[in-house]
């Protein structure tokens, strides 16, 4: 059997883990599907994974597991749900979004409900399992036991409190609570750990840190996975994140600010205050005890540990009755939201046996933002060849992590000479050269290794259109509608041009063509950096100016940063763009005035 983990948040890695684990006992082979976004901390990367829908598709799967709530129709493979929360009160936990062939639910709760789904929708099974996020309680529930002792002996502590609230802005008690948690930080019995969602807001997480950073009985958790926490802690304070439930099956007890449940079977408050008092209450007397029996039996009934091996014989079972299916068949508007979100399946996959090797190559210089995601990007190429120019801010060392790349250093003249030895380096004919800001998407990347393993093409270098990611979202005009540069090219058959030193051009000695998709630039993500980096190209022409002997007048200084905003915002269509059209086209404007302003200094010797 084949499977895929589907993983669209950090909170899936924990719970599909447990079933990656049962998949290697049993032989099977699996493939993590990871979202870009999550690179920096996917925590398995010796396992097999990718980041590319494509090679989903040719993978060829026999199931699915997402803990999300939407997964690609056009995936072959069982689509299975795999919850990944126990707050079963919580908006649209009990929903049909129509995208899964097996729901497998984790205790009798949600299994009633499920199954009148079934009975309504007639398209789908429903197996009961557990949940494989709490194998590890039925397993090795004493397994940070020494750990605990330690950390209370290091502390001088007797209990540990966990904080671990929603991230939801609406919801969240953060805000509210920061001043009840450094009063109950001033009982040293206490030993306090803090651990926050990832979508937590960036200002609460910072007041936070400051608050450990105060008090030597505060700790703030970095790590993804929250079960460990569980385990250590003695009671756990929270307001509406699922976790909860996940600490109630432990028997252990929970104090709530503004719970939005209308059955609650632990310790709630409607007010944010007498934390330090709830605290003692529920060490001392843990009043709620008998009332958390209904949680245990209802919502996760499983203490065994072999939750994730049910929900592998659950797919067996379904593919031994069904079969395996190419694709979930969905109404138009689900279609439609699918291809929003993943992309349309990529057509004219490249299958072949590669009989042109790809090199890859980009010059960088802190490039922190970018490296992680660029990297994976460029993983089908069979060479990767990155040129720095002495990065500072731990550029160097993600590089580095990544032993199948090759990283020079060498100091920045201009963008043509750093190209031009770049290209020097590259051992395979074919070359792919893009910028650390730009990313080859599934149909690209299969109609690069298509064209330069066709025998019958002519051209000797292909430019590829981009499309401008301004915060995430398309600019569509602005004159980037039209925008395109050589990407792929023959390295025997090209020079980069001396006469450039910005926006270099290539000398082409044959034919030349344009590939049909695009590419991403996101070249926008901060105002003061994207200016400063059309600054620099400003600089770096009017040297070029200088030495072709062109003249900065009075036209240049004052007419030309007009005409340019003119001709982006008005002939270009940037208007459509809405502000961004705007910000844009002032940018380019001011760029051409500090263009001839740095011309007119150089000029006169300044």
């Amino acid at each position: 059997m084949k499977v895929i983990l589907f993983c669209q948040n950090a909170y899936a890695f924990g719970i599909l883990n447990p079933i990656k684990n049962e998949l290697v006992a049993q032989g099977y082979n699996f493939l993590w599907y990871i979202d870009t976004k999550l690179i920096s901390v996917f925590p398995y990367k010796q396992d097999n994974y990718t980041t590319r829908i494509a090679d989903l598709q040719l993978y060829k799967s026999d199931a699915i597991f997402s803990p999300g709530n939407e997964v690609p129709y056009y995936i072959q493979g069982v689509k299975v749900q795999i919850f990944h929360g126990l707050a079963g009160e919580k908006k649209g936990h009990f929903r049909i979004r129509h995208y899964f062939d097996l729901y497998l639910t984790q205790g009798p709760y949600f299994t009633k409900r499920f199954l009148e789904f079934k009975n309504k929708y007639k398209n789908f099974e429903v197996v009961e399992t557990g949940w494989p996020k709490l194998d590890i309680y039925g397993s090795e529930k004493n397994k940070y036991k020494q750990e605990k002792s330690e950390l209370l002996n290091t502390y001088g502590a007797h209990k540990i409190i966990l904080y671990a609230p929603t991230f939801s802005p609406r919801l969240t008690s953060a805000p509210f609570l920061l001043e009840e948690f450094k009063e109950l930080a001033t009982n040293t019995s206490h030993l306090i750990l803090i651990k926050f969602h990832d979508l937590m807001s960036k200002n609460l997480i910072a007041s936070y840190k400051k608050l450990a950073l105060a008090c030597n009985n505060v700790i703030f958790i970095e790590e993804k996975n929250i079960v460990k926490y569980l385990l250590l802690a003695d009671v756990m304070v929270s307001d509406t994140s699922s976790v909860i439930y996940e600490f109630l099956l432990l028997d252990k007890p929970v104090i709530t600010f503004k719970n939005i449940n209308t059955k609650i079977y632990w310790d709630n408050t409607a007010t944010y205050s007498e934390l330090t008092q709830m605290v003692q209450d529920n060490l001392t007397n843990d009043t709620y005890a008998s009332q958390r029996k209904f949680i245990n039996e209802e919502y996760h009934p499983y203490t065994d540990g072999n939750s994730a091996k049910r929900m592998l014989k659950a797919v067996q079972n379904y593919i031994a009755k069904n079969g395996v299916p190419l694709e979930r068949k969905l109404p138009i508007d689900r279609v439609l939201k699918i291809k929003k979100i993943f992309g349309k399946p990529t057509a004219n996959l490249y299958t072949e046996e590669r009989k042109e090797k790809l090199s890859a190559l980009v010059i960088t210089f802190n490039e922190i933002r970018n490296i992680e995601a660029l990297l994976e990007n460029l993983k089908f190429a069979d060479e990767i060849i990155i040129v720095d120019s002495f990065s500072t801010d731990g550029t160097l060392e993600k590089i580095k992590e990544r032993p199948n790349v090759t990283l020079v250093q060498r100091p920045f003249k201009n963008y043509t000479d750093q190209k031009s030895f770049t290209l020097g380096l590259a051992t395979n004919k074919w070359v792919l050269f893009i910028d650390a800001d730009e990313r080859i998407p599934d149909a690209l990347q299969h109609e690069v290794l298509t064209t330069i393993n066709d025998s019958t093409r002519k051209a000797v270098a292909y430019k590829a259109y981009r499309i401008f990611m301004f915060n995430n979202k398309i600019l569509r005009y602005c004159g980037w509608q039209s925008d395109k540069n050589y990407r792929l090219f023959n390295k025997e058959k090209v020079n980069f041009s001396t006469k450039r030193i910005v926006h270099e051009t290539l000398e082409i000695n044959g034919e030349s063509s344009v590939l049909k998709n695009k590419l991403i630039h996101y070249a926008y993500y901060d105002y003061n950096v994207y200016k400063e980096k059309r600054m620099k190209y400003a600089h770096l022409r009017a040297m070029e100016d200088l030495k072709n002997n062109k003249k900065a007048t009075l036209f240049h200084l004052h007419i030309k940063p007009v005409t340019k905003f003119i001709e982006h915002y008005i002939v270009k269509f940037g208007f459509l763009d809405g502000k961004r059209g705007i910000i844009i086209s002032y940018l380019y404007a001011l760029a051409t005035k500090e263009h001839y302003k740095k011309l007119k200094q150089l000029q006169h010797g300044e």
